[in-house]
């Protein structure tokens, strides 16, 4: 593994930081839709960040965030499920791969294995 350099920002205006950070994640070797994920995690995970930092609920942060900047809150509001979906259909192909996996190595999945997390909260 090659040495960790940190991403330095500093004295960037942000169109070289946009560019920066876009470098960053190609040279990563992320793929497409997985720097969309990171950057859109983000962005949504910044734009909450000083509300769930004073100790509110996920709801309390959110209703804060609408009577504070409501074009955000809209922007946050169509971004978020978009990123829990992919991040849902991600792990259910994982899933899949791995049962699949296990029985081409001829070892028989156990039933909880086959099942694909559709509802996380689901048993």
């Amino acid at each position: 593994m090659s040495e960790e350099r940190p991403l330095d920002l500093r004295g960037r205006d942000r169109k070289e930081a946009i560019e920066m950070v876009q470098r960053a994640l190609i040279e990563a070797g992320y793929e497409t839709s997985d720097r969309v994920e990171v950057l859109g995690g983000a962005f949504v995970a910044e734009a909450v960040r000083g509300y769930w930092a004073e100790g509110l609920s996920a709801a309390e942060a959110h209703h804060r965030l609408c009577a504070e900047d409501p074009e955000l809150a809209r922007a946050i509001e169509a971004l978020a499920p978009l990123l829990l979906n992919r991040a849902e259909a991600r792990n259910q192909r994982e899933a899949a791969v791995a049962a699949v996996e296990l029985l081409l190595a001829g070892s028989a999945p156990e039933r909880d294995q086959l099942r694909f997390p559709l509802d996380p909260d689901s048993p």
